[in-house]
């Protein structure tokens, strides 16, 4: 079994440098007359390249939701699954620990700000608490 990746550029290519990169697993095998054929066994999604690079978060994304699938699959045995999902971060690499912490801090400043704008401030004290509570599976106070 192997990955087949599809890439199909975006339609007004002048406008936009965009890619879509589409994964499939495959497998080979031979047909009743000893010819090599390929069957796709699934579609594992798809994902954006802008420029040189795929999105952060649509990396994690499109990571998660193959993941699920190769899961789903009752006849692929975990050395199968284990190799496809070698096959799918050596294309899209899973995220860093800085890019993490990078995407953590702009999605908490994007939330801090929602509340200001809403008329619901939140202190550091109560930004904090909701923080710990994701340890503990709480619901915040």
């Amino acid at each position: 079994m192997y990955i087949r990746w599809v890439v199909r550029r975006h339609k007004n290519t002048e406008i936009a440098n965009t890619n879509f990169h589409d994964a499939y697993l495959v497998e080979s095998y031979r047909d009743e007359r000893g010819q090599p054929r390929q069957r796709t066994i699934a579609y594992l999604g798809n994902i954006r390249q802008i420029g040189d690079e795929f999105p952060t978060i649509e990396r994690e994304l499109f990571l998660l939701r193959a993941d699920r699938i190769l899961e789903s699959l009752p006849d692929l045995t975990e050395s199968d699954r284990q190799e496809a999902r070698e096959a799918l971060r050596r294309k899209v690499p899973p995220l860093t620990r800085d890019e993490v912490i990078r995407a953590f801090t702009a999605n908490l400043t994007w939330y801090r700000q929602w509340w200001e704008q809403n008329g619901c401030p939140l202190s550091d004290d109560e930004l904090l608490s909701i923080v710990r509570t994701t340890r503990s599976g709480l619901e915040p106070i």
